[in-house]
């Protein structure tokens, strides 16, 4: 009997080679026995001499959405899944097998193995997002149904740039600079005996990746910011997320009495993964101190959330995103608005303006006043901190510097009445 060892749960690399050569030889599907390695074990599998089918199939051309469907499934927490998915790539190379067909039980078991691996992966990427949000430990210790933390290392490596470690009972992962993989608790209880290996060498090199682009049912479904924010991780509205690095999505408390709304991420917040981290950020926070505010108190986000750029040799100079970027994202700010449900809304620049608006603004005209929003939300307009940084004499910055600051403390005035009137 033909026998596979995968190196280990997800190994799908090996499952794949290992299922293409046997089909091609017309090996049973019942003759193969399948198994994932023990310690000390290495991946392998014996090539074995055709079997002589009837039809031998001219080629096996899987669409790389099937294969994709493949990698996903092979994440079912199910000790036959092995054997069933080879099954169903040899029933149809041999037995005529319609991927539509609705009653035949195999493809029944993929359904649903698929839709728990989507579940368990959804799940596991909000209760990452909120331990990112957190960030009050560097370890998230979980047990998944499935074997999903592989399929979603890059999603928080994405999500989290700052240094993590994942702790499961099948599998250890961390992140701090690289990814790196270990045995689960159920096999070393020690976090320090562990032997780290790297993503790419080793065993390392052939694992599926779970994308989830979201649906705007999705992004309507969402019922807190955590969920809100793993969905916009593998968002592909519009073009930008593909030179981007990352979705850099807004931060703060999840019901801050005031919401700032920005532009778009700039090299620094594509870098780190979190918005007003660079020198307009450094220069907003100076400026919520200098009014009285602080940023753990607000919500801060970006009209558009990947960062548009174009390259000016080795830099990455920021490029203003166009209106079908801004569209694109403008259902990811009204999520973010109904979720908060903030008092006070500080636009910053007309970028931010218009999408909140859905109208052209001038800052000149709309600055420096509160006005009505169609939420019961206050309104409040005024410049973009990039803009102070652009000017060139000093006269100019202090003077727009400090009406800047002005709009934050009317921002804050408008903040602290609300408050007494809850109180009251």
């Amino acid at each position: 009997m033909p026998e596979v060892v995968l190196a280990h749960q997800v190994d799908f690399a090996t499952w794949r080679k290992a299922s293409s050569h046997f089909v091609r030889a017309g090996v049973l599907p019942e003759s193969i026995f399948w198994q994932v390695a023990q310690a000390g074990q290495e991946a392998a599998w014996s090539a074995e001499p055709a079997q002589n089918p009837s039809e031998p199939p001219q080629g096996l051309n899987l669409s790389r959405r099937f294969v994709g469907v493949l990698a996903q499934a092979l994440q079912a927490h199910d000790p036959e899944r092995f054997t069933i998915l080879y099954r169903i790539v040899y029933r149809l190379a041999y037995a005529g097998l319609a991927l539509t067909d609705t009653t035949d039980p195999d493809l029944l078991w993929l359904r649903q193995a698929l839709a728990a691996v989507r579940a368990d992966t959804l799940h596991f990427r909000e209760v990452f997002s909120a331990f990112t949000a957190q960030g009050t430990s560097d370890a998230l210790h979980c047990t998944p149904e499935h074997y999903i933390l592989e399929a979603n290392s890059h999603y928080c490596m994405e999500r989290n740039v700052r240094p993590w470690r994942v702790v499961a009972p099948y599998r250890r992962m961390e992140w701090a600079g690289g990814i790196r993989f270990a045995v689960g608790t159920d096999t070393q209880g020690d976090d320090a005996a562990v032997q780290w290996q790297a993503d790419g060498t080793g065993i390392w090199q052939g694992y599926g990746l779970s994308v989830l682009p979201p649906q705007r049912k999705d992004v309507e479904a969402a019922s807190n910011l955590a969920m809100l924010a793993a969905r916009a991780m593998d968002c592909r509205a519009c073009a930008l997320w593909q030179p981007a690095s990352r979705t850099v999505f807004g931060e703060g408390p999840e019901h801050a009495p005031i919401m700032f709304v920005g532009k778009q991420p700039g090299d620094q917040e594509d870098l780190q993964g979190r918005p007003f981290v660079g020198p307009a950020g450094q220069l907003l926070d100076r400026a919520l101190q200098d009014a009285g505010l602080h940023r753990d108190q607000i919500y801060v986000t970006n009209a558009v959330k990947h960062f548009h750029f174009t390259w000016n040799g080795n830099r990455r100079l920021h490029h203003k995103p166009e209106a079908e970027h801004v569209a694109a994202c403008h259902e990811w700010l009204n999520a973010e608005r109904r979720l908060i449900r903030p008092a006070l809304l500080v636009m910053l620049g007309a970028t931010a303006a218009q999408s909140v608006l859905q109208q052209p603004v001038t800052i000149s005209r709309t600055r420096s006043r509160l006005f009505p929003l169609e939420d019961q939300t206050q309104g409040l307009v005024t410049v973009h901190p990039s803009y102070l940084l652009r000017l060139r004499d000093e006269d100019s910055k202090q003077r727009e510097y400090a009406h800047f600051v002005e709009d934050l403390r009317l921002a804050a005035g408008y903040m602290m009445q609300h408050r007494n009137a809850e109180e009251g």
